[in-house]
Order: C-alpha cells, then structure tokens, then sequence
C-alpha cells in the first residue's frame, strides 16, 4: 500500500475507525487519553499469574513433601521485598486467587476442617480418606510397633484394592481371609482402649459424614469402614449398602431386616413413618430368616416381600428389570432410613433441625438441574435421597421445630425459578398435609400433594398404549414416568406433558 492513493471506500473505512477510536478515547493528548494510557500502563506493569505462581512454588519446595502444609496462609503471604528483587515483580503485591485455591487443597487439618474449607467436597472424597484413619485404628490392636507399622500398610493397600459387584449376595475376600493377615492374627490383642479407640473414630467418621454431606446417602466405601470399626468396637450394628439395580437378585441379606428393626425402634410413628406410610410394629414381628446354605448369605423372605409390596412389584423376581429393582431397593432405603438410624443410635448429637434444613437447600440445587436435563433421572433420585433424609432429620426434631419447617420450606421455594417451584410444590403441599396429621391415599397423593419418591410404581405389559397411560398417570406428578417395561426413561414435567425420548 506504500505509496498508493487510498480509494473512496478505503477512505471512508480509515475515516470512521479513526473517528470511532477518538470517540472511545479522545485525542491523543487530551485529558481523557491521557488517563486511559495511564491506566493501561499500569495493568501491563503487575505481575503475571505465572510469575506469582513461580515464587509460590518456590515456598513450597522448601517444606515436607509428605504432609501437608500447616500454615497456607504463610505460604500465601504477599510478596515481600527480597522475593520481589529475585521474581522481578511488585513488592507487596497479594497470591492471585486461582492460585491460592490451588495450595490451599493441600493444607493439613482434621476432617472437620478440610469439609469447612471446601477440600473435601463431597462425601466419595471422604471415602477416600478414611482409611487412613481406620487403618490406624485397626492396627493399634497389635502391641509390636514393627507389626502395627505393616498392618497399618496393609490395611490401606487392601482397600485401594479394585472393588467388583457379585451376584447372589457374594462378597469378594476380606482382610481378615488374607492368608498373610491370618498368620499374625494371634498378635492382636482387642483390649478396652482399642474397643475404644475404635468406638471414638467410628462416632468421628459418622458423624462428620453426616454433619458434612447431611443430604447424600453413605458412599459404600465409607459404609465399610464403619461396619470393620463398629466390629472392632465390639458394636454389633447392621450396616447396609446401597445395590447396584441391574446385578440385584430380588433378595435382601439379613442386615438389612435388623437395620429396619432398628429404625423401626426410633421412627415408630414419626413424621418419617407417616409419611412414608411404614407399619414398623409389623416390620419388627418379622422372624423369618432363610437356612444359610454353604458359603452362602442369610436371605428374608418375608422382608424381601414387604418390600416388593410396597414398589407394588406383581409377578415372580426378575433380576432383569434393572428399572423395577431400583423401585424395591428404594423401599429397602426407605425401610432401613439408610444407615441413619444405625449413626443415631450411637448416640450422637446430631443438629437435627439445621440438618433438615441444609436437605432442603440441597433438594432445591439439585431441582433446579432437571431443568432442560436431557438425562435427569440420576438427578431425579439424589434429590429423593435428598428428601428423604430431611425426613429423618425433621423426625429427629422437636414438635414445634417440624411445625416451623413448612414455613422454611416455602419461603425458599418461593424464591426459586418457576420450574423448580412447579416441581417441587406438590412435594411440599404433601409435607405440610402430614405434618398437620394427614396422610396419603395409596397412589401416594393428598389432594394436590404428592409423597416424592425417586421413581413411580411399575406396571405390567410393554405395550404403547399402556406407555400411553404411564404417562398420563404421571399427569400431576412430582417427577416422571416411564414406559412399562422401565427400559426407556420417559421424562414427564408436572403438567404431564412428555413423550418417548
């Protein structure tokens, strides 16, 4: 373009950004571009995340690499005058906060603090973690410092081990089968401090999980480490785990009649009985427990029973409807309350209200997803779950605190976009219609209220008119419908609009 004549066009485009930039800035010169050259000025003279992130990493290099760190905010401290002349940057000048948020993950401190920091951000994280408590636990009982040292690396090399889901009730080998482990088993010594010990990590564990993550069912690696420690304990506590749908046989280990046994002795008649409409007199009168076979698992059939009654499950067991034994499952959950009952009873103060509460507020987060979900039906059960352990805890509450809740409830739900109000309103109309002392029919509706579960009752035939009516059942529901067959998940809003997706 050197020493060409601009065309018309050309003239008029440069005309126009040039008038455009004097506009934006004013005249070079001027008072205004003056100021915004100043400005500019000093942005491109602060220091570079990188560079910070550099002499962060440099403090770092020189503390133990196996701990984690005590002091952040020593390692987070500002800029001082000698790093300044090293990193070439601005004395004073504060840890931009991606990076801050980055070492802080690596602070050290208790369980309780790390789930306050937001470090552990959910309850699988905990999982992880705790064995390195139990592990510790466990291997106290053996007095030699040299075998105490192994088996605490045993017992956290064997649970990072891969687990797998069997069939017919199986379990893989546990650590005590070991044949390595059985050959220092006459080491060990269970005194009354090591009973103890492990009684005071198993209330630890317990109730840091659930004052922590109050809204999410037990990970079933944390459900195992509680179970080893309360044996340890010398606690004899059923402990059950969350199944897996798709390898479930239509069969329930004995565990899990004495987890509803248990519950029954707390809930009997509570709002969560009520609500949930569970006769606990007549779960507790049950007696029947199958022949154990060889190598085989005590299984209940009058439990396994009631619990197909109540998901209204018709016909002999198919372990192939991975849709209809999630509904029989779910009815085991509701039964046992899910491992709630067993933390109860080990008597911790648990702040039931506040608990019920945080419930709530996550019911209303994880609602809010379903919106425009094209695949909600993971959502749609841990906000079941959800629901389901606000019940617990409200049961656990005074009287006056229960009759406050639905208050709280609809003061948030009236801050919520219309979408999660519409899907959550007849959840909570339900709620308020049983608290006052009312109860739901047996399609589980109250006038305008519906009880929430995590999924409908199944029905029989796979044809598409009866998909058709599935779906206009679930004109008015909470939740979803699916077709008959529950092979292929059929979203259903509120207003019973849905169809095949």
């Amino acid at each position: 373009m050197a020493g060409a004549e601009l065309t018309p066009r050309e003239r008029g485009l440069v005309q126009s950004v040039v008038d455009a930039m004097l506009r934006k800035r004013g005249h070079p010169g001027s008072p205004e571009h003056t100021a915004i050259r100043r400005q500019q000025a000093c942005e491109a003279a602060r220091p570079r995340h990188h560079q910070l992130a550099q002499l962060v990493a440099a403090r770092l290099a020189g503390l133990p690499q196996d701990i984690g760190i005590s002091d952040v905010d020593h390692v987070l401290r500002p800029v001082d005058a000698d790093e300044a002349h090293l990193a070439g940057v601005v004395a004073g000048w504060p840890t931009p906060r991606p990076v801050a948020r980055v070492v802080a993950r690596a602070a050290a401190g208790t369980l309780e603090q790390l789930i306050d920091r937001g470090v552990i951000a959910s309850a699988e994280e905990l999982a992880r973690l705790t064995p390195r408590l139990a592990a510790a636990t466990a291997a106290s009982a053996y007095p030699d410092p040299a075998l105490r040292i192994l088996m605490d690396a045993t017992y956290r090399a064997f649970r990072n081990r891969r687990s797998l889901l069997l069939l017919n009730l199986e379990h893989q080998v546990r650590l005590a089968e070991l044949p390595w482990v059985q050959a220092v088993a006459s080491a060990r010594t269970d005194t009354s401090d090591t009973r103890n010990q492990a009684r005071r990590t198993l209330v630890r564990l317990a109730s840091t999980a659930v004052c922590g993550f109050p809204a999410t069912v037990l990970p079933n690696p944390l459900v195992g480490e509680l179970s080893t420690l309360s044996k340890q304990a010398s606690l004899q506590l059923p402990w059950v785990e969350e199944l897996a749908a798709d390898i479930f046989m239509g069969r329930f280990s004995a565990k899990f009649l004495q987890a509803a046994k248990l519950a029954g002795r707390r809930l009997a008649g509570s709002l969560y009985a009520r609500y949930y409409d569970i006769d606990y007199p007549a779960i507790a009168a049950i007696d029947d427990t199958s022949r154990r076979l060889f190598r085989r698992t005590r299984t209940l059939d009058a439990f396994d029973q009631v619990c197909r009654d109540r998901a209204s499950a018709r016909g002999k067991r198919s372990w192939f409807n991975v849709a209809a034994n999630g509904i029989i499952i779910e009815q085991a959950q509701i039964l046992t309350a899910q491992n709630l009952a067993t933390i109860a009873e080990l008597g911790i103060d648990l702040p039931s209200a506040d608990l019920a509460k945080r419930c709530l507020d996550t019911v209303l987060r994880l609602t809010a997803r379903i919106h425009h979900n094209p695949r909600p039906l993971g959502t749609v059960k841990n906000t079941a779950y959800a629901w389901r352990q606000m019940l617990f805890f409200l049961s656990l509450s005074s009287w006056e605190e229960q009759t406050a809740f639905p208050a709280y409830a609809e003061q948030w739900l009236a801050t919520q976009p219309d979408h999660v109000r519409t899907r959550l309103a007849p959840a909570v109309t339900g709620l308020v219609h049983v608290i006052s002392g009312g109860k739901f029919d047996a399609e589980g509706r109250a006038g305008t209220g519906r009880r929430l579960l995590a999924g409908p009752r199944p029905s029989t035939g796979c044809s598409t008119r009866d998909r058709g009516t599935e779906v206009q059942r679930g004109r008015g529901s909470v939740w979803w419908a699916t077709c008959s067959c529950w092979r292929v998940p059929t979203w259903t809003p509120a207003t019973g609009e849905g169809g095949r997706r």
